[in-house]
């Protein structure tokens, strides 16, 4: 793999910066001046390497969506025969809670509310399409359900995440993918 170019480390010290405004400031006080102060740029730089706040905003989800299909990718390569075992263990493991804490950022963007429906909708899309992956390798594992499981699933992993960010829950991860693989193995039954 080759050296990016300054183009793309230009692009990736602007998302850096814009994700430490959100995380200190909130996404409303997100401005393209703060972020090129941030950044170490001028305001303008910012417009050279994206067109405008919503294009910003989709790099900026794309980073997410690619950080959760990262992890995602390597857990399939890692898992020989796809299951719900398998991925149950995934979502409870602590390598998967890395990346919902490298994504922190995101949460705190969902926490804050307020936003347009545009915005809103571009939120819940890295959500649609985190489902929609876990869904297809549900589909492979043979369950009979899964794009039932796999929402089930999403919602276990939201509130899995909340609870952990809250303090909750850091001991209770075996225990807890015992638990949801019952209750996925029963709603795929009763279903």
């Amino acid at each position: 793999m080759g050296r990016p170019s300054k183009s793309e480390e230009r692009r990736e010290q602007i998302l850096d910066a814009f994700e430490r405004i959100i995380l200190r400031e909130g996404f409303a006080k997100a401005s393209q001046r703060k972020i090129a102060e941030e950044a170490n740029l001028n305001q303008p730089m910012i417009h050279h390497y994206f067109a405008g706040s919503n294009e910003l905003l989709d790099a900026f989800l794309n980073r997410i969506i690619q950080r959760y299909n990262d992890a995602l990718e390597q857990f399939v390569k890692a898992s020989d025969t796809p299951s719900l075992e398998n991925v149950i263990q995934f979502v409870c493991s602590e390598e998967f809670h890395k990346i919902s804490r490298q994504n922190e950022v995101f949460f705190s963007m969902i926490g804050q509310g307020g936003h347009d429906d545009q915005t809103f909708q571009k939120l819940s899309s890295v959500y649609k399409h985190f489902h929609q992956e876990i869904t297809n390798y549900l589909e492979c594992a043979g369950i009979t359900q899964p794009d039932h499981v796999g929402y089930m699933l999403m919602c276990f992993i939201i509130g899995h995440d909340w609870s952990k960010k809250l303090g909750f829950g850091e001991k209770r991860n075996d225990k807890v993918a015992k638990d949801i693989l019952n209750l996925a193995k029963l709603s795929c039954t009763e279903c």
